[in-house]
């Protein structure tokens, strides 16, 4: 499973959570060079920084700061959420950090997914020290796809390898490597926890597999057919449900996270969904980031109905560029 463009866009999907709290723009594209400025400048307004970032993969928030992975740069920039202000840039070859691509904090610590590296790093959040680096065979890591945090243990979505890892998060100790043909694992891709399950997404295998977070006990295998599931490649809850994006369906899935469900299936030429590889929720508001579209759908969660399409428009300004939305 070799499928490293198709997250990229989902790392603007949080970035610009933006003036009225809303997320304001996503892109599959880098927005070009931007020139280096000293870490004392604050940008303000819609923006794009323009700190260092080289194919930014993934996104977390700790407290009033954003981490983002920089899955060509083997580093994480973190930033002042509210500003964009840098704090640093964590790198360097004790981290052995390799093609970072999906992040995920528990407790106080930052864990980052190494794609090409099989491995774990974990950072303490405050000050980007290194913690531990967690490899080792015994870990099963095949090409770390994707984190998740339940309670105290952390679980690790292997692409590669059709299984997914759980470690305690506080030791880095081995809870369990779960796997086998029950689960149908089928290069699982994106990882959401509801409640006391964890629900990992099939890409290959157009489905949904739901786990008992306490036990690793398969629940359920969600599968509804190419229709309402075709090669799901994000999960996101809200409130009581799960929401599915369908990367190659050009839809999104909201099933009852409790039973498996089906609530709506959204599939509308309103609605632009092109290739939706990333969801994220804010308030009573889905967004989801179209890869191939250089937008973001905003709905309403509770109901499926299009809120509005973010669209961005490029600009220049003197030495870097701007993006602006419009709707």
């Amino acid at each position: 499973m070799k499928r490293k463009g198709w997250v990229l866009v989902g790392v603007l999907v949080l970035a610009l959570l933006g003036a009225q709290g809303t997320t304001a723009l996503a892109s599959n594209r880098p927005p070009g060079p931007i020139a280096q400025r000293s870490a004392s400048h604050e940008l303000t307004g819609v923006h794009v920084f323009g700190w260092e970032f080289n194919s930014p993969a993934a996104l977390a928030v700790s407290g009033s700061d954003l981490f983002v992975a920089n899955s060509k740069g083997n580093s994480v920039t973190e930033l002042i959420a509210a500003t964009g202000k840098l704090v640093r840039m964590i790198s360097g070859s004790s981290y052995k950090f390799d093609y970072p691509y999906a992040l995920a904090v528990s407790g106080n610590d930052l864990f980052v997914a190494n794609l090409d590296g099989d491995s774990v790093t974990e950072l303490v959040a405050a000050t980007g020290k290194l913690v531990r680096m967690i490899s080792g065979s015994s870990y099963k890591f095949d090409y770390p796809y994707a984190l998740a945090v339940s309670g105290n243990d952390l679980f690790v979505a292997n692409g590669s390898s059709d299984s997914v890892t759980e470690l305690v998060a506080s030791t880095g100790a081995l809870v369990r490597v779960i796997s086998g043909s029950s689960y149908e694992f089928n290069s699982p891709s994106a990882l959401a926890v509801s409640g006391n399950d964890v629900f990992v997404a099939n890409f290959d295998g157009d489905s949904v597999t739901e786990l008992n977070a306490a036990t690793g006990a398969l629940v359920r295998v969600i599968s509804r057919g190419s229709d309402e599931f075709f090669s799901p490649s994000a999960l996101a809850v809200s409130r009581s449900d799960l929401f599915v994006a369908n990367a190659d369906g050009y839809s999104v899935t909201e099933l009852a996270a409790s039973t498996g469900a089906l609530v709506r299936w959204i599939s509308r030429s309103s609605y632009a969904f092109k290739h939706p590889s990333a969801l994220a929720v804010s308030g009573s508001d889905l967004f989801v980031a179209n890869f191939d579209g250089d937008s973001v759908t905003e709905l309403d969660a509770a109901t499926g109905a299009l809120v509005r399409v973010l669209r961005a428009r490029l600009v220049a300004l003197d030495s870097f560029h701007e993006y602006h939305t419009t709707s």
